[in-house]
């Protein structure tokens, strides 16, 4: 900053000390001028004396045209009333400091330089043409005025640089930022894989569990046979674990309809619900982003059945049409549509899975009781993209 601030005092100096100079050699020589030829002299130092030390912003296209019009007005005038002076010298400083003008103004300075330049050709005649006069006068304009354009764009090319700079940090701290976001999701992505498996291996172990506290007294040897499944529930939950580290992308190849009955199944074999299963249509083979999808929202809603809904039976509707898979699943619980259904981590993953797919899912009240949930995902889920939005 103060470097900038060194160099623009400098550059204000030397063109006062320009005007200065050039002033006092072309002072003139007649030792006892009218007073009105020292004014004209004044006027022109003093005016381009403010044009080289005013405020930056202060000189504007008006100011230069109406500063430029009145002192060649006042020197026209002066020397068709005294004709020795001023000679066409006067013009040069004020050629000088257009030359250097804002290149804000380069359109009002350009032609006001012409008009100088004309006013020192005309003001030339009555003293003898001088070309080379002219030609130095013309050469001096366009050195400086390319010396200042210069100037002007290597202090543009600095600050955009110096922008450039900023923004370049600004995106060092956005990718940082979005680095870190990316590690929150993947481990959101993990917790709800370990919540959707492990989740519902743990809830059926519970029931069982429950359950085994009163068969113990009753019924011991069916006890200890219900040890055995609950040994097989608890390796498949330590299974779900590994599934969901190793991002379960070889294990669910084969998921598709066979492993929604199997899921099923299991679910009826360790609980006391009554679930019915139905398919309308032909049924194919499922991609397995589709698969996935499908039998993740499944084990979701069974899990939440089981632990909240209190119901007694669920009717679980499977139909394939238009490159689309609907999976309908409804309950007969204690939900009842009166309060708006609470959105826990399980149902927004249910939500999240199928919007990464391009699908969607409604929750409704079921009739007379109960909860429905619709979910319909695309064929074309491609494995990818799925993984891509859950990351």
């Amino acid at each position: 900053m103060y470097k900038n601030l060194y160099r623009h005092v400098d550059a204000r100096v030397a063109h006062i000390a320009f005007i200065v100079a050039f002033f006092l050699l072309i002072v003139p020589e007649d030792p006892f001028p009218p007073i009105y030829v020292y004014i004209v002299y004044a006027s022109f130092a003093a005016c381009c004396v403010w044009m080289a030390a005013a405020p930056k912003g202060w000189w504007t296209a008006k100011r230069y045209v109406v500063a430029v019009c009145a002192l060649a007005g006042l020197a026209v005038v002066v020397r068709v009333v005294y004709t020795a002076s001023p000679d066409h010298r006067i013009f040069w400083p004020l050629l000088y400091m257009l030359a250097v003008a804002d290149p804000k103004w380069n359109r009002s300075t350009v032609a006001l330089a012409v008009v100088t330049i004309s006013l020192i050709m005309g003001m030339m005649l009555p003293d003898g043409f001088s070309y080379g006069a002219l030609l130095a006068a013309v050469l001096m304009y366009v050195a400086v005025r390319s010396q200042s354009l210069l100037r002007a764009a290597h202090q543009t090319n600095r600050k955009q640089l110096e922008r450039l700079k900023a923004a370049y940090s600004e995106l060092q701290q956005t990718s940082v930022q979005a680095m870190g976001y990316a590690a929150l999701s993947e481990r959101a992505r993990l917790a709800r894989d370990i919540h959707d498996g492990l989740g519902h291996q743990m809830t059926s172990l519970i029931v069982q569990l429950q359950a085994l506290k009163w068969m113990i007294p009753k019924d011991p040897v069916e006890a200890v046979n219900s040890v055995d499944e609950m040994l097989k529930v608890a390796r498949k939950g330590m299974d779900e674990v590994r599934y969901a580290v190793k991002e379960w992308s070889d294990d669910e190849k084969g998921l598709g309809p066979v492993a929604l009955k199997g899921l099923i199944s299991q679910t009826e074999a360790h609980s006391r619900l009554r679930i019915r299963y139905n398919e309308i249509g032909p049924i194919g083979d499922w991609p397995v982003a589709c698969s996935t999808i499908l039998y993740r929202i499944l084990q979701e809603a069974l899990t939440n059945i089981l632990k909240h809904a209190d119901a007694n039976r669920v009717d679980i509707v499977v139909e394939e049409a238009k490159e689309k898979v609907k999976l309908l699943i409804m309950d007969d619980g204690r939900f009842s549509g009166e309060k708006p259904l609470d959105a826990g981590f399980g149902l927004n993953g249910m939500i999240d899975r199928c919007q990464s797919a391009g699908g969607s899912i409604a929750f409704s009240p079921n009739s007379p009781s109960g909860l429905r949930i619709e979910a319909v995902i695309p064929l074309d889920a491609s494995v990818a993209s799925y993984k891509e939005t859950l990351v």
